[in-house]
């Protein structure tokens, strides 16, 4: 499954042969009749995936959700969509593949839940008693001599009980499940297992009610519950193997059947949306740890800590029983140290069995993150004036740049042989306010800053710049910035291009416009912490489709409760953000406002008032819900910032009309 192409180009349409459980909870469970796999989900996830039952892309979907208002956490949107694809809830238009329909079996039997359920439980209370206060089974009688053939017949007899106690169990669970209106799957012998058994598919199981659910958990251990009890209580010789079968049955881990029925009783279904993830940016540990704690349920918890210290209990009796020692000769002695401190050591194990290899993951991700960001910016500052530098590490950098790979490569040659190399050292001024350029400088190595004078005379920073990146040449695309001044940050090596040359080859074929968005504008945007994770294609875009609005001192950019139908992003002034006529924030270049507005299909929360000349890049709205549902990062980020900023989560909306309550 290809993430970015789902998620931004392919159509999508909903499977014509889904059905749908009864929804007697928050979630409930849909299903692929065709080949049965199944998706949890709640009502407002469901009436999402509807929106796929007229084909659309999944950018379609989420601008109109926005637009009315019904639009889901865009983590959890994108999860459900990527859930719902692998489940073949949706398809792809079109999709020549046929689906392999898999054919539920013909299981005549059915049987009520609560009375299996009931035995169960009370086979296991007994099979437990008994095995912690009767003498331990083993497959020898007590007195007389030891015979090995004796011993081999009674693991074996064991052994075949044990095997037609699970078999049974199944048959049982299907016919429960069958009652309660579920399908049963492929009928099987399991041989190759240290005890064959009889199985059938039980996972329809979700699809019926909480009961049938906690019947079809807890019956597939009562003819194995039941026959322990009767073994040990009659015929102990017999019983060895249904020891480690019930241990192993009612162990309290994930995947056992006591587990399973604690989830069922204590907390019903997890939507599939907050485990087990799917979408790239879902798969780290800081949302990982939110979605398990928002799994988290108070009483399914301490079950699961209660039934596990019963558990617990349970094996500690029982090899007390086998090694022939009471508790209170275990506490009259030394022994129970050894013992605390041999659990102390298991424990300890488990623990870094369980958090040792995600923690290892994220110290080698942070190491490894760490070794990139910086190798960078040791190469810049090992630069000397003294090494020459490359032709081909020149050319791969031109062609490598979002403005000079639009050139042929012969151009690209040609500036190159036009121009000269020239090193600065560190801190040093490249380019005084004072200097009109006569060079457009190409950085082939090392960081510049840039700054403009304020009519205060102070000189404030614009923006920095970086390899393949191009200063010099602000007169002939943006003469409205004034005159620059440019110092380097680290030792820089630039490749000097006479000024004309370079309006010859480069803005003249390319246009002015286009030019200044990629020489002046995709810098910009790339050193904001608000683009820093974009792609440079997606960065492009951005500029390609945001206009230049100018604002003079005190202007109204955006008012209060009125409706607002444009992004802006501060390219160069200050702002004032004021609600109450109070000023609650202030804005200078890189920041943004306009988005909660947009997100929400609401109204503006607030007056934005320019506090100098300002200019702003501008995108109207409906091409910045475009931009924003065709790149998800981008829409994520987008909605964390605006959750910031309102102090409460954008998405769901809280009201469904923002006019309807004004704050």
């Amino acid at each position: 499954m290809d993430e970015q192409l789902v998620l931004t180009a392919q159509t999508l349409r909903l499977n014509p042969h889904v059905m749908r459980a009864d929804a007697s909870g928050p979630a409930f469970v849909v299903k692929n009749g065709l080949n049965r796999k199944y998706l949890t989900v709640t009502a407002e996830q469901w009436n999402l995936l509807r929106n796929f039952a007229n084909p659309a892309t999944v950018p379609d979907v989420l601008r109109a959700v926005i637009l009315n208002r019904t639009c889901a956490p865009l983590r959890e949107y994108y999860e459900l969509i990527l859930k719902a694809l692998q489940a073949g809830i949706l398809k792809v238009d079109r999709q020549s593949e046929p689906e392999a329909q898999v054919m539920a079996s013909r299981w005549p039997i059915t049987l009520g839940s609560r009375l299996p359920l009931v035995l169960t439980w009370v086979s296991a209370a007994i099979a437990l008693i008994l095995l912690v206060t009767r003498p331990f089974p083993f497959p020898w009688p007590r007195t007389g001599a030891v015979q090995t053939l004796d011993i081999c017949i009674n693991v074996l007899i064991g052994w075949g009980l044990l095997v037609a106690g699970v078999s049974l169990g199944q048959v049982l669970a299907a016919s429960v499940l069958r009652d309660g209106g579920g399908e049963v799957y492929g009928p099987k012998f399991y041989f190759f297992r240290p005890v064959p058994y009889f199985g059938l598919n039980l996972g329809d199981a979700c699809m019926c009610s909480r009961l049938t659910q906690a019947g079809v958990a807890s019956v597939r251990l009562f003819p194995v519950l039941a026959s322990a009890a009767a073994l040990w209580f009659f015929k102990p010789e017999w019983g060895l193997l249904h020891v480690v079968a019930v241990v192993v049955m009612l162990h309290p881990f994930n995947g056992g059947a006591a587990t399973e029925l604690l989830s069922t009783v204590c907390r019903g279904l997890v939507v599939d949306t907050q485990k087990n993830f799917l979408f790239s940016l879902n798969q780290i540990w800081r949302v990982k740890f939110k979605a398990s704690l928002r799994r988290v349920s108070a009483g399914y918890v301490l079950a699961r800590i209660a039934w596990g210290m019963v558990w617990v209990a349970f094996i500690f009796f029982t090899v007390l029983r086998a090694i022939n020692v009471t508790l209170k000769d275990l506490l009259s002695s030394t022994k129970w140290q050894i013992i605390l401190g041999g659990f102390g050591v298991v424990v300890l194990a488990a623990l870094l069995a369980y958090l040792g290899p995600p923690l290892v993951r994220h110290v080698y991700r942070r190491c490894v993150g760490y070794f990139q960001r910086n190798r960078l910016r040791w190469k810049r500052w090992r630069l000397n004036n003294v090494a020459p530098i490359p032709e081909e590490q020149i050319a791969r950098l031109m062609a490598e740049s979002l403005l000079f790979r639009r050139l042929p490569p012969s151009e690209r040659a040609a500036l190159s042989a036009a121009g000269q190399t020239r090193y600065f050292k560190a801190f040093s001024v490249v380019q005084p306010f004072s200097e009109q350029p006569k060079f457009a400088n190409v950085i082939l190595s090392g960081r510049v800053k840039l700054y403009r004078r304020l009519k205060s005379g102070r000189a404030e920073s614009v923006m920095s710049l970086k390899e393949g990146d191009v200063f010099g040449v602000h007169t002939l695309l943006d003469p409205d910035r004034g005159q620059m001044q440019v110092k380097a940050l680290t030792p820089v090596l630039v490749l000097m291009i006479p000024i004309r040359e370079f309006e010859r080859r480069v803005i003249t074929p390319m246009g002015v416009p286009l030019a200044n968005n990629l020489a002046q504008k995709v810098p910009f945007l790339s050193e904001l912490p608000f683009c820093a994770y974009w792609h440079p294609q997606a960065i492009a875009r951005f500029t390609q489709i945001a206009s230049m609005l100018r604002y003079n001192n005190g202007e109204l950019i955006v008012a209060e409760r009125q409706d607002s139908q444009q992004f802006f992003l501060i390219y160069e002034g200050r702002v004032a953000v004021r609600r109450d006529k109070k000023v609650r924030s202030r804005l200078r270049a890189g920041s943004f406002f306009g988005e909660i507005s947009l997100l929400q299909n609401s109204a503006s929360e607030s007056d934005v008032v320019a506090v100098e000349e300002t200019r702003c890049l501008t995108i109207s709205k409906s091409d910045f819900l475009r931009f924003m549902t065709h790149n998800p990062r981008v829409a994520i980020q987008l909605e964390e910032i605006s959750s910031r900023r309102l102090g409460r989560a954008i998405y769901p909306c809280k009201y469904r009309s923002f006019d309807a309550q004004v704050r």
